[in-house]
Parts: C-alpha cells; sequence; structure tokens
C-alpha cells in the first residue's frame, strides 16, 4: 500500500517539476480545507521549486477571517486555462463545485488539459485526468501534508501551521469522530515542524467581537427541538445586521448546537442572499445526514452535511428533513 502511494505521489512531483505554469484551485465558496490546502501546498512548492509560476485561483472572495495566514493574501479571481500547463484542484468533488465548468467546459477534457483533483470526500466524481482521492482521511490538508512528508520534501513551519489549522478545527478541537490515529499521528507531526499553535487559538478562540458572542446567544435561544428530536435554528439577513456580523460569524456556532443531548441531529438554516443554507450535524453513527442533502443535489460527509434552496426560510419547515 505504502509504495502505490509513493508511486501515486512522485507522479504528482514529477508534473509540478516539469510544467512551468502551474494553478492551485479551490472551490467556490471557499472553506478552510480548500484554502489551506492550496496555500499549504503553494509554499511547499515555493520553498522547493521558487522559479514555477504559480497562481491561487478561487472564484469567491477568501473569507476575511482566515487572511491571517500566509498566502491567503495571493488568491485571485481571473483564471483562463490556456495559461497554465497544470491545473490542480483542492476539495472539490465535482466539477460544479469548482465553477469553472460553467465557463470553462473544456478544462474538463483530458485530452486537452492535464488536471489533478486532491480530494477526501466520498462523492468525488473523478473528473480530472488524475485523482488522488483518499476518503479515510477527515480532510484534504492530511493527504496534502502526506504526499511531501513521505517523499521527504521540505515542509516549512508555515505550512505545517497551515495544515494543523485546519485539522485542529475540521475535527472540532479533536473531539469530533473523525479523529484517529492518524490525525494525532499527523498533528504530532506538524508540532514537531514547529507549526504555531498559539497562533491557531488566538485567532480562532480569543479575537470574537462582543456583538458575534451576542448573536451566537440569539442563534442559540432561538434554537428549538421538534417531535422527532431534531434540533433546529436559523439566522437571516437582518439578525446578522442587528449585530453588525457577517457570514463567517457564524461559522461554529453549529458546533455548540449539535452538543445538544438527545437530539438525531441539529439544522442551522441560513439566509444567504437569494437562497438558504442549509447545515447539518449529528454525533450518531446510526445517522447519515447525505441522506436528507442529496434531496437537494448536495451532500458533503455522513455526520456533517449541507445544502441550498432558493426557498424562503418559512417554507423550509415544510421540507422533509426526516431520516
Amino acid at each position: 500500500m505504502l509504495d502505490k502511494k509513493l508511486r501515486v505521489y512522485w507522479k504528482i512531483i514529477d508534473k509540478i517539476t516539469l510544467w512551468e505554469n502551474i494553478a492551485l484551485i479551490s472551490h467556490k465558496n471557499p472553506d478552510l480545507d480548500t484554502i489551506w490546502s492550496a496555500t499549504s501546498f503553494y509554499e511547499i512548492i515555493q520553498d522547493n521549486l521558487a522559479w514555477k509560476n504559480i497562481d491561487l485561483i478561487c472564484i469567491d472572495d477568501i473569507p476575511e477571517k482566515y487572511k491571517f495566514l500566509k498566502n491567503t493574501e495571493k488568491y485571485k479571481k481571473s483564471f483562463n486555462p490556456k495559461d497554465y500547463d497544470l491545473i490542480i484542484f483542492f476539495d472539490s468533488w465535482s466539477k460544479s463545485q469548482t465553477w469553472f465548468d460553467q465557463i470553462y467546459p473544456e478544462l474538463f477534457d483530458w485530452k486537452t488539459y492535464n488536471t489533478i483533483s486532491i480530494d477526501h470526500h466520498i462523492t468525488n466524481e473523478l473528473y480530472a485526468k488524475q485523482n488522488i482521492l483518499n476518503v479515510k482521511y477527515s480532510s484534504t490538508t492530511m493527504i496534502v501534508f502526506e504526499i511531501f512528508y513521505l517523499l521527504n520534501i521540505q515542509i516549512s513551519s508555515i505550512s505545517a501551521t497551515n495544515i494543523l489549522a485546519w485539522i485542529y478545527t475540521d475535527t472540532g478541537w479533536f473531539k469530533h469522530s473523525n479523529v484517529d490515529n492518524i490525525t494525532y499521528l499527523i498533528a504530532s507531526e506538524l508540532f514537531e515542524l514547529w507549526a504555531d499553535y498559539k497562533l491557531i487559538v488566538d485567532r480562532f478562540f480569543k479575537n470574537n467581537k462582543l456583538s458575534t458572542i451576542k448573536l451566537w446567544w440569539k442563534i442559540l435561544s432561538d434554537s428549538f427541538i421538534d417531535e422527532n428530536w431534531v434540533l433546529y435554528s436559523y439566522v437571516n439577513k437582518s439578525m446578522l445586521d442587528s449585530y453588525s456580523s457577517d457570514y463567517d460569524d457564524i461559522s461554529w456556532v453549529i458546533d455548540y448546537l449539535n452538543t445538544a443531548e438527545n437530539i438525531k441531529y441539529c439544522s442551522l438554516l441560513t439566509q444567504k442572499w437569494e437562497y438558504i443554507k442549509a447545515s447539518l450535524r449529528t454525533l450518531r453513527d446510526d445517522i447519515d445526514l447525505t441522506q436528507i442533502a442529496k434531496r437537494f443535489d448536495w451532500w458533503w460527509h455522513k455526520k456533517a452535511s449541507w445544502f441550498t434552496t432558493k426557498a424562503q426560510l418559512e417554507e423550509i419547515k415544510s421540507f422533509n428533513l426526516k431520516i
């Protein structure tokens, strides 16, 4: 198994070494995993192959709260596949999630473009010319670390910090069910590489505005559990405006909702522009949240899924959100 991994990983490095112009693409509506796997990859290539022309690409803005780590400021929105010899997608399980299938459908023609997808989602559509997929890992960032670690390629403290930040947050501070011995092993190696754990903790847990904390309290106060032991809460635009907050400020609230005792799962409904985003979380092993999300043409993980709909908040109540 290890030999097979090494062969696959060396193929990636060979392509990077061969080609001059490389695009590293994070998916639309970027989350931490797509951002930090791409920025870590960028940093490591720059450290070891500095003469390469590398661009970080994302069609949407990088959330302000995530910009404290290096390289996030280097993202570009403009992208033309003809400008690149190699294009690598991070944490995108489908062509539509990259968004570029809408304006450059030819990008996914394997005879025309050299593309690589690095991902951990079981729903991955294997759309790239070469697909690096490991569904056993809790994040794409862990795969990025493994590629360079197993090949004994230098990983800087900056990259180690980016990778640790995602592992730390995605595992709910090492309390979610996606934590296993591999997670702890990689985290320990990142500490050895001088990952800045204090920076991560300070930025995520010691710099919240009082207005944001009050918004969290409002969301928690308005939550309720229905007759099926499903917990619901919601956020609309007027609530965000009242507390001088934006969408990034509510990213952790659902983890608190998910700790309520005896619930099957929780759903946080967020009014976002013209649509509603429903974030779903559970701690139970017998609940598969993708069974709900699939009904709306989007899914993610068994215990953490989400979907979007153009319905109004009051209409969501009539939807079949039961498992």
